[in-house]
Formats: C-alpha cells, structure tokens, sequence
C-alpha cells in the first residue's frame, strides 16, 4: 500500500532574532511582564533548535515572517542554507504577536488579515528573490493556523492573500480540518499535514502544549504516527483511540527534544517502507 507513495517532510525555521524587534533590545524584551496576566516574552523564542540537522532530511520548509518571530537577517541565512540543500521554501505567517509567540488571536477585520497575510508574503519574497526563487506554500502558525483551518472567516482570507499575491501557492491545511474542503472548492492546491512530533486528540486535533503528552519523545512513536497517517491507518491519539487522520506532508519541530535523531531515524523508516520523499508543493491532489 505504501510502496512509491510520496510524502513531504518539513519544519518550521527562522523563529530566532538576530535583530532587535521593532527597535527593542532583546534583553529589555525578555525583561517585560505585561500586566493584566503577568505574561513574559514566550520561551519558545530562544529554546534550543537544532535547524542544521533538519536540513538533509527535509523537503520543504515553512520560515517565519516576522510577526511571530524572525527578521530579515535571520530570513536570509535561513533560505540561503535551504536554497544549498535544495528545500523548498514557504511562508510561514502569524497574527501578528511578537511577544507571545503568535499563540494569540490579534482581532483583525477580513481586509486587515488579507493584508497581514500579505505583507508577510512579500517580506519572504523579497528575501527569496535574491537567489532567484519564489514562495512556494503557506503554512500558518499558532493561533492563526487554528483560526484558518477551523473558522471559515480567517480561511476565506487566507483564500484570497493566496489568489491575489500567487494563485498558485499550495496551502499546507491541518490534516482533516473544514479548511481542506473550503481552500479546495476555490480552486487552491491544498496539501494536508501532520505533525510528526505532536499528540492529538480523538477529534483529530493536536493537543496544547501543556498537555503532558503534548510531545512524542521517543523516535520509534514519531515513525509510528507518521507511518499511520501516510498510510491511511489508525492514528492512535492521547487517550488511546484510534481515528483515521490521512495526511501528506509532516512537520518535526526544530526545537522538539532529539528532533535531529527522530529525523534521520524516521527518513530510514519511511525509505524501508517504500515512501519517496518529496517537496509539498510539487505533491498530487
């Protein structure tokens, strides 16, 4: 059933600073606490990634935009090490939510996400055209992944930032979301991912991340999720159900724990099992 069947392995980059964000220093940044909740500059921008040794396993790669996290500095060394490699380079966009990681809904109007999403878009682009590429694919990150696959508002704005900006764009929609069927019925090339690295519930969704099987940590469990959903075969989700969640293309986080090992551990197993690896964007319906 496997045997020839291609898939896309991916991850999410250039969420680091290298450049002060909107002027401030980083060390001021990580000093805050905003009232009313107390919160604090999300950890998850400067958690130990391990990119470099993604980048021989990886096909594709979804790289931030600037408003969750990232700059132009971090952008262009991140494309120039994926246009050495050979991956395919897609956007990677957020409400825009620096300081919490974009894991917040920014209430924004249809008109100022389209334009969101835009912006963000051409700031990859303008990067990409140095070396002669385009934007291939738009993942989106965060609360805005949730609000585009699951509220037909946020994924009809998504529909249109793809069909003004490059009508060919793929959409990497959540496996089983209403989004696939809503981004497909427009006429856009939509590719259904799972995480590779990440629990999910009995509804098909990924658990939070303080869920305490948030994170698969050991390798022969990513292999497992990531064969089951490429083959079409039961997904074992947190509470131990089974559901069947097909999807195309899965994302190893860079900043999961071993993720250098899960990777080269799970392209082993996928090639032994008859599955091609290639870039989403270039994947059938």
């Amino acid at each position: 059933m496997t045997q020839n069947l291609a898939i896309d392995l991916s991850t999410e980059l250039a969420e680091r600073f290298t450049l002060p964000p909107a002027g401030i220093p980083l060390q001021v940044i990580h000093s805050l606490v905003l009232p009313p909740d107390d919160r604090t500059f999300h950890p998850r921008h400067s958690m130990v990634r391990v990119d470099d040794d993604l980048l021989p396993v990886i096909s594709s790669a979804h790289v931030a935009c600037g408003l969750h996290s990232g700059d132009p500095v971090v952008m262009y060394h991140t494309v120039d090490k994926l246009v050495r490699h050979g991956v395919q380079v897609g956007a990677h966009p957020s409400y825009p939510d620096v300081f919490d990681f974009g894991q917040r809904r920014i209430e924004v109007t249809h008109d100022e996400l389209v334009s969101v999403l835009l912006y963000q878009f051409g700031a990859l682009q303008g990067v990409l055209s140095q070396f002669g590429h385009k934007v291939q694919h738009v993942k989106c990150h965060g609360a805005l992944a949730f609000d585009v696959a699951y509220e037909d508002w946020a994924c009809a704005a998504l529909i249109q930032a793809i069909q003004h900006f490059d009508p060919t764009m793929t959409y990497v929609a959540m496996a089983g979301s209403p989004s696939v069927t809503l981004a497909k019925s427009a006429g856009v090339h939509v590719v259904e991912e799972g995480f590779a690295d990440r629990g999910y519930d009995r509804c098909g969704r990924i658990v939070p991340r303080n869920h305490p099987n948030a994170l698969l940590t050991d390798a022969s469990a990513v292999v497992a999720q990531v064969v089951a959903m490429a083959s079409g075969t039961g997904l074992v989700t947190v509470d131990g159900s089974t559901i069947d969640l097909p999807a195309r293309s899965f994302c190893l986080h860079s900043d999961t724990p071993s993720a250098g090992k899960f990777a080269r551990q799970l392209l082993a197993a996928l090639q032994t099992r008859g599955f091609r690896i290639k870039a989403l964007a270039d994947l059938d319906d």
